[in-house]
């Protein structure tokens, strides 16, 4: 499959899905339910559904219907694959949808088929969709349990075709999933049941996995760094401070991620020019709106690597009033600021949108940071989402977007979708993140985030030295395994590369370097997306003894 770029908003009439596999099954693919979104943030209106297949079970009809998360075979649609071909089709199933008019697609969503664990093998892989035969994507989706939906149930898998924050917008004020709903569960696991645990119990479902090990004295997956924001009792440090001038911070949140009527925070630390963290006890808080006062306490008891509701803080907001939700922190003893560091509210993916978008920050009663940008939570803990505003004294507001048409974002997520024959393990040997002026960046490890990390996570690998620091060491045109990424390719879930930074930053291009030491091992299928909108999905070279197979791809908007 080439190297596939999705189109802004495309338009037409006649949207075909072509399924072209499923998860397993030998004989059955089908589909939940598709959702499709207009321009104007309104629901298309489809006059007329139909399919080529002859042989199917349920209601073609039943596509449409918003019972997402179903678990009734009868009200689920499947397409016999084996009746299909003895027909001697030479075209795959299709499903087609009528529009009333031409519409502007900007977000179609798929809820694959989820009757049980067992059956979900039967739920769509890989299809394509043609707008007035014209192709506008072609990719994997999810299965309806993957990874994720073991502590969550599962969200339909979402195919973005524009990055408007006011389109955005208007979706979410029709999308049953951004409505709070008591079905999505408020106790989740914590970061270390999350990367140790349910990796282990996703391990126990993986068949026999060949030994490979890579391992060096010279490296050690510990390391050696300790924080520099160890939480120490901040009465001890007080006379070596010099400057003790902030007795009081406001928090002045204006606008969410696109959940309507709430607004909430993981956690909050605040972090002195020592690099310490201020203790909790010396902070006295209460918040403008909202009688329960001792729930925005929440945001300071060091839980935030978190998907656990009763761990996070939330509260109305509202949002056509122009009173604002605001946080006030009152120093018992005036503190001199470092930084402010916050996690947003992670509950779930689809509660994520009730985390805090834009926030102005008074320092003693002053205006110092005005509409600072606040990074969306993942709705999952595969890695810190924590984001620090360093104030250190010289505020400021934040700079404008750039005049660029460079993609930019706060997350930028790779999602290793296939390998090119390997089952067990993926791998990378690097990559490369260029700015809008095309000047290679320099990323740091604090940037750079994976899960699973390598496949030092397997109970009999120890030290094995594909870590992922491996991606951003510039030694990516390379034979020597010591400087590739290997890691553990997990049953109904798919490897990520996260690029995480603290501020809005902006990338023309990315280039991936595919696996050398093992080709077969080397990514296939990819996808990228930019704090949750896919901007790109295709296919990597596979790599050979001789070269190192390459893929650019060009993140300019057109």
């Amino acid at each position: 499959m080439a190297a596939f770029e999705i189109p802004e908003l495309p338009a037409g009439r006649i949207l075909e899905v072509r399924l072209i596999s499923n998860w397993g099954d030998p004989t059955f693919i089908g589909l939940n339910a598709i959702e499709i979104f207009c321009e104007d943030g309104e629901r298309a209106k489809v006059e007329k559904i139909f399919s080529n297949a002859t042989d199917i079970t349920g209601h073609i009809e039943s596509l449409l219907v918003e019972s997402l998360t179903c678990k009734d075979v009868e009200k689920m649609w499947t397409a016999n694959m084996i009746s299909h071909n003895k027909e001697e089709n030479k075209e795959p199933i299709k499903v087609t949808m009528e529009m009333e008019n031409v519409k502007n697609i900007a977000m179609i969503r798929f809820w694959n088929y989820n009757a049980s664990r067992v059956r979900a093998q039967i739920g769509v892989r890989q299809l394509e969709m043609f707008l007035d035969e014209k192709l506008i994507f072609q990719g994997e989706i999810d299965c309806a349990f993957s990874s994720d939906s073991e502590f969550e149930p599962q969200m339909g898998d979402t195919v973005l075709f524009t990055t408007s924050d006011q389109i955005l917008e208007k979706i979410a004020l029709n999308d049953i999933c951004l409505i709070p709903s008591n079905i999505f569960p408020h106790n989740s696991p914590s970061l270390q049941n999350l990367t140790l645990n349910s990796t282990n119990k996703l391990l126990e479902l993986t068949p026999y996995r060949p030994t490979t090990c890579e391992t060096s004295t010279e490296k050690s997956t510990e390391k050696s760094e300790e924080n520099p924001a160890e939480n120490v009792n901040f009465e001890e440090n007080m006379d070596n401070e010099k400057e003790k001038n902030v007795k009081v911070i406001h928090i002045e949140l204006t606008a969410n991620w696109g959940m309507r009527g709430l607004i909430g925070l993981t956690g909050i630390e605040i972090v002195d020019k020592n690099n310490r963290i201020v203790n909790e006890n010396l902070i006295s808080t209460t918040v403008s709106i909202g009688e329960d006062q001792q729930n925005v306490r929440r945001l300071f008891n060091g839980r935030n690597l978190t998907r656990n509701q009763e761990d996070m803080w939330l509260c109305e907001f509202p949002e056509k009033s122009p009173q604002k939700v605001t946080i006030s922190l009152n120093f018992l003893k005036a503190i001199s600021l470092r930084a402010i560091s916050i996690w947003n509210y992670n509950g779930s993916f689809e509660m994520s949108y009730a985390g805090a978008k834009v926030a102005n920050i008074f320092i003693n009663g002053k205006l110092m940071m005005s509409n600072v940008l606040l990074r969306k939570a993942t709705g999952f803990v595969y890695f810190d989402y924590v984001q620090d505003i360093i104030v250190d004294g010289n505020f400021g507001a934040n700079i404008a977007r750039p005049l660029t048409h460079t993609i930019g974002g706060f997350v930028f997520q790779v999602r290793l979708l296939s390998t090119w024959g390997d089952e067990f393990y993926v791998g990378l040997n690097g990559i490369e993140l260029y700015n809008r002026k095309g000047e290679l960046m320099m990323i740091r490890e604090h940037n750079l985030a994976a899960f699973p990390e390598s496949i030092n996570i397997l109970p009999q690998v120890k030290n094995d030295m594909r870590t992922s620091d491996n991606l951003v060491n510039g030694k990516n045109d390379t034979t020597d395994p010591r400087n590739m990424w290997l890691t553990a390719v997990l049953p109904n879930s798919c490897a990520r590369v996260f690029f995480v930074f603290d501020t809005p930053t902006y990338i023309s291009k990315m280039t991936i370097f595919n696996y050398r030491k093992t080709p077969e091992r080397g990514v296939r299928h990819l996808s990228i997306s930019v704090d949750d909108l896919i901007v790109f999905s295709g296919e990597v070279p596979i790599s050979t003894a001789d070269f190192t197979g390459k893929l650019d791809i060009d993140l300019q908007e057109s």
